[in-house]
């Protein structure tokens, strides 16, 4: 029986996400192609960058150094678990998770100078929309960033597994591939053109690490986090047996002296916001606040850091993702409220959780 996904395919529904087992499984790769986003994206100093899909962290503890005191990182994930994972790794003030779809960014426009994606748009159900979105939370002239893995083969360390077991469950073949969707580099480049970006460019990067053996390899297989993993561990043990040992046999060409030399080929899409595209809402975090806004902003603020607490910045540039209509905060409920569309959001250990499957209904 096939398992039930869990929001951004990290664990399935209803379970925890294992973060070692996902720093295993997709981090020590991951981080390998940090820098080279950030520089795409220009991040510097005092900014204030979104990081879509923000996982455990990974590009975003690589990033807070740079931004400094007077920088804000919003970290956005549509699987809540990741954000909490990440804030305990974080422990930095400068980083505020909140519970978001990439494709219905809770922010109003132009509220940022920069939005870094790292392994997180090719899982999109519509990757324009999303990159859409990135472009209309951009400030004129900021910067917009995304790493996508490449083709299976150039990615063997996930390539090889997914191969295997699209041919035992091919009914799993469009998730099992999700994490290849996007690495035709034309395709890339025409999203972020067809979006309305200005000097977009794909650059194709490949970095190399080594394990030290195929058991630490497969051990985060064995802990089910991400959609191939859950997949594998959705089998009978026979067929299990079967898909490790088949595995092993391939990845065996990569070893010398039991470890694993394996190399992974990333794509990194980078393009500007148009200054001509830009509203009236734009620079947003630079425009007069409203006296509800600032009413919810200091209302935080005198919340000190406990478990209610939310960065002022960031909830100044909040809206709702269903509306886009402005949210008022509730400190006794411990929630963002939408009157225009009647939802109240949940805020859940300092994340907001601007989901519309965990919203409430409330009177107008």
């Amino acid at each position: 029986m096939i398992t039930s996904f869990g929001p951004g395919y990290h664990a399935s529904t209803g379970r925890t996400v294992d973060s070692a087992a996902y720093d295993q499984w997709v981090g020590r790769w991951s981080r390998l192609f940090v820098p080279s986003v950030m520089s795409a994206a220009r991040i510097a100093p005092g900014q204030r960058i979104l990081d879509v899909s923000t996982g455990t962290g990974e590009a975003a503890a690589l990033a807070l150094p740079i931004l400094g005191q007077s920088g804000l990182l919003v970290g956005a994930d549509i699987a809540p678990a990741m954000l909490e994972a990440a804030r305990k790794r974080l422990h930095n003030p400068g980083f505020q998770p909140i519970a978001a779809d990439g494709q219905a960014l809770p922010f109003k426009d132009g509220s940022f100078d920069a939005v870094m994606c790292q392994l997180g748009l090719q899982f999109f159900p519509d990757p324009a929309r999303g990159l859409a979105e990135f472009r209309r939370v951009l400030r004129p002239g900021g910067s917009a960033a995304v790493c996508v893995i490449s083709t299976p083969d150039r990615a063997p360390m996930w390539g090889l597994l997914a191969e295997a077991l699209g041919r035992r469950v091919p009914e799993q073949r469009h998730v099992l591939n999700l994490s290849f969707s996007l690495s035709d580099q034309h395709r890339l480049e025409a999203l972020f053109k067809d979006t309305g970006f200005d000097d977009f460019r794909v650059e194709r990067e490949q970095r190399q690490d080594v394990i030290e053996s195929f058991e630490e390899y497969w051990r985060p297989i064995e802990a089910g986090t991400g959609s191939i993993p859950q997949t594998y561990l959705s089998l009978e043990a026979e067929q299990r047996r079967a898909v490790r040992e088949e595995v092993k046999a391939e990845l065996s060409r990569f070893g010398s002296g039991g470890k694993l030399a394996l190399s992974v080929e990333m794509l990194i899409g980078s393009g500007r916001a148009q200054s001509g595209l830009a509203s009236a809402a734009t620079s947003a975090h630079k425009e007069p606040r409203s006296p509800a806004e600032i009413g919810a902003s200091d209302d935080c603020a005198k919340m000190g850091v406990d478990d209610s607490f939310l960065d002022p910045r960031a909830l100044e540039i909040l809206l709702c993702p269903i509306s886009k209509g402005p949210l008022e905060f509730d400190p006794i409920a411990g929630e963002l409220i939408s009157r225009s569309a009647a939802l109240a959001f949940p805020i859940r250990n300092s994340i907001p959780i601007l989901l519309a499957d965990e919203a409430r209904k409330i009177d107008r």
